[in-house]
């Protein structure tokens, strides 16, 4: 099966059908005694894929609490969580009502979906999950903050088959951050607040990205099994008119593995808010007047913020699209916008778009970036944008459903996969 890199849509799918199958699919009990089935459908991007669980021959008045989570992959393998139980679900869904399981859709004996221990009491949250694949095995690594400097990091080792639980140690950073931290944003210099998970296979390692703060590396291979180093992630100070640390970096910031390098994509928008409410949405009136994607390589990763190399900077204004693409854009109604004394459309400019979530696709060395932009903030339609910034063009776009939200919560990661045969 021929190696692909994809961008998979982080919440997983509820398929009410009987016959949604492919030669990814597998099927596993909960602990309840449910049956569920469980497919991937990879797409090539911008077009996202798609993982899909369908609840079979359940039992009666069971039903899913809540959408089945994606919460980490690599190298073929994902950790789910699932939560099925007697309806009407409960007003709270909580950790001890989840099943986990890790799915294998490309195994050379076939897929595989199983279900694991369950980790209570030890319970963490959803963004702190992290899995390595050691050839035929793989370990789950849990981080969270217990206090200052002290982590709790918890493992899960396929060939042991249990949770285990210890403290570990963060490496304290090199140079103090970059800017300066607001007296009453409660956030302390240590305090690490986990926006996504990845993994360096080659490396055997983990890491833990705070978006600001920067990620904390875990070795799980290696004999130092109680250390964890940090390694910063640029900041450029006046960032974000100066407030980066009043807004949530995910919207703006994300990191990548292309190889044995990490890549590191922030976009910086440029524009102002307009008095009153947008009619058509009912939400904040935003004018958006450019937007910046500036991309940084570092191989090293020892910890030095000297290690992160400057790759692309491309404003938005300034991205070429030629004219199948533009033809392609005008027709979605992306680049189309209303008049205000004429029923006529007029074409709108790609820097005027409300853009955010930059993620570095796997392929062609790490140089395409894919966005989700839409027309207005909070508009329901939106589209999934590939800009080649060593070319400062784009290379194609996607239309993506965003019934389950309409403002910044929709999230796609890049993943390497073996494609299942149909």
């Amino acid at each position: 099966m021929a190696a692909a890199c994809v961008l998979v849509d982080s919440a997983a799918y509820i398929d009410d059908t009987n016959d949604s199958t492919n030669g990814s699919t597998a099927q596993e009990f909960t602990s309840t005694g449910n049956r569920i089935v469980v497919s991937l459908w990879p797409a090539s991007p911008p077009i996202p894929s798609r993982l899909t669980v369908h609840g079979k021959e359940m039992h009666p008045g069971h039903d899913f609490f809540q959408e089945p989570k994606i919460l980490c992959a690599a190298d073929c393998f994902f950790v789910l969580r699932i939560a099925i139980g007697r309806s009407p679900p409960p007003r709270y869904i909580t950790q001890k009502m989840s099943d986990y399981f890790i799915y294998q859709p490309a195994r050379s004996t076939g897929p595989s979906l199983t279900l694991l221990p369950h980790p209570h009491p030890h319970l963490f949250e959803d963004d702190e999950v992290g899995v390595l694949r050691r050839g035929d095995h793989f370990t789950i690594a849990v981080l969270s903050q217990a206090s200052y400097f002290n982590f709790v990091l918890y493992l899960f080792k396929s060939e042991d088959w249990y949770w285990t639980y210890k403290e570990v140690l963060v490496d304290p950073p090199q140079i103090p951050f970059p800017m300066p931290l607001p007296p009453d944003h409660g956030r302390g210099h240590f305090q690490h607040v986990t926006n996504s998970v990845i993994t360096i296979g080659s490396r055997g390692a983990i890491g833990w990205v705070d978006l600001w703060q920067g990620i904390l590396f875990y070795d799980v291979l290696g004999d130092n099994e109680d250390k964890i180093h940090l390694v910063t992630l640029p900041v450029r100070p006046g960032s974000h008119g100066g407030k980066a640390l009043d807004c949530c970096p995910k919207p703006y910031r994300s990191v990548s593995v292309v190889g044995d390098c990490l890549k590191f994509v922030e976009l910086e928008p440029s524009g102002h808010r307009l008095p009153g409410k947008d009619p058509e949405t009912r939400g904040p009136k935003l004018k958006i007047d450019d937007w910046t994607l500036t991309t940084y390589t570092n191989c090293k990763i020892t910890g030095d913020p000297e290690d992160w190399k400057p790759d692309f900077t491309v404003n938005a204004s300034a991205i070429r699209i030629d004219a199948t693409m533009r033809s392609v854009l005008l027709r979605c109604g992306m680049l189309l916008r209303k008049t205000h004394n004429s029923s006529e459309a007029a074409e709108r400019n790609l820097q005027n778009l409300w853009t955010c979530q930059p993620v570095v696709g796997l392929n062609d060395e790490g140089t395409i970036v894919y966005l989700i932009t839409r027309v207005k903030f909070q508009h329901p339609k939106a589209w999934l944008l590939a800009v080649d910034m060593a070319n400062n063009q784009v290379r194609g776009m996607a239309m993506i459903e965003t019934e389950r939200s309409t403002a910044l919560s929709l999230n796609y990661f890049p993943c390497r996969i073996s494609s299942p045969a149909s």
